[in-house]
């Protein structure tokens, strides 16, 4: 919700964020949402949809370095990656600081919206979306991957919450995660954003991970502050073979080394091993059967 100068995010009936704007840069309905980007007090430029804070300039890195390294280190030599929605483009900026890749193919719905990031989120994007290895396509990245034969050796969900009524929502089940499964090379990773994991509201976090291990054989849930969001994020990689190799701790750093990926701005080893510790109440929540659901197309997550 905008109101004046301020953008207030209600958090449910009882508890709000607010962040002051500076100016506003673009502010407009695309088919599919509400796109307002604007310059902030506290986090710089920022991106927001449907209301619903997205990522910021001050700590963008974060979100996106947690979404994409710890698959991309997974997988032995990431050469084609699927990307599903990533409008802001910094997804293709940090998986192009590995050498090996030679193909990525993002699938973003909204048309409107990577026109806009082009234009007003250059930090983000850093020109990615020109390179010649980039392929953008704006359709649903669902039935994108259903028609397709072409395999991948890294997937990523980037979906919006799965708010009611939204097409996103059917991102986040275990027929998705089936499909997603399916278009995978041997030794391929997927990872996604996986909601919040603040204690009282990390259900829809939980729910997510036990639909993902219907599926995959090593599911992996992590988590990190997110200052933008005034909340600790949830995030998820998941494979067919065993990920405690390629994240030993010494392993992990030679891979760092090699992909010369060590001048990130929040990613190392150390910084791994801190998101992937997790709170004993989500530890317990995933342990326990009555904790969360499992998602499927007749039983979609609905986060609020």
């Amino acid at each position: 919700m905008k109101t004046q100068n301020w953008v207030i995010d209600y958090r449910g009936p009882h508890r709000a964020n607010m962040y002051r704007l500076k100016e506003t840069l673009v502010h407009t309905r695309s088919q599919f949402q509400e796109i307002l980007i604007a310059e902030t007090f506290d986090f710089g430029r920022a991106l927001f949809l449907d209301g619903i804070p997205q990522s910021s300039q001050l700590d963008e890195h974060v979100y996106h370095e947690c979404l994409i390294q710890p698959a991309m280190m997974a997988c032995a030599e990431p050469k084609t990656v699927f990307v599903a929605g990533g409008g802001e483009g910094a997804n293709l900026r940090e998986i192009l600081r590995h050498p090996s890749v030679e193909k990525i193919v993002m699938v973003d719905i909204d048309d409107t919206l990577v026109a806009l990031a082009k234009k007003f989120l250059t930090a983000w994007h850093q020109g990615t979306f020109d390179d010649a290895r980039v392929q953008v396509l704006h359709e649903d990245a669902r039935a994108y991957l259903q028609n397709t034969s072409e395999r991948f050796d890294c997937i990523i969900s980037d979906m919006t919450d799965p708010l009611k009524g939204s097409p996103a929502a059917y991102l986040f089940t275990q027929e998705f995660f089936e499909l997603v499964k399916s278009r995978l090379n041997p030794g391929g990773t997927f990872a996604m954003q996986a909601e919040t994991t603040n204690i009282g509201e990390h259900l829809a976090h939980v729910s997510i991970i036990k639909t993902l291990r219907q599926v995959f054989r090593d599911v992996r849930p992590y988590h990190a502050w997110v200052p933008f969001y005034g909340l600790s994020w949830g995030f998820a990689v998941a494979a067919d073979h065993d990920l405690g190799e390629p994240y030993a701790e010494a392993r992990l750093q030679q891979t760092l080394q090699e992909r010369r990926c060590t001048d990130l701005q929040f990613y190392d080893a150390e910084t791994h091993r801190h998101i992937f510790s997790l709170p004993k109440f989500l530890r317990q929540a995933l342990e326990d059967p009555e904790a969360g659901m499992i998602i499927r197309d007749d039983a979609l997550l609905e986060v609020v």
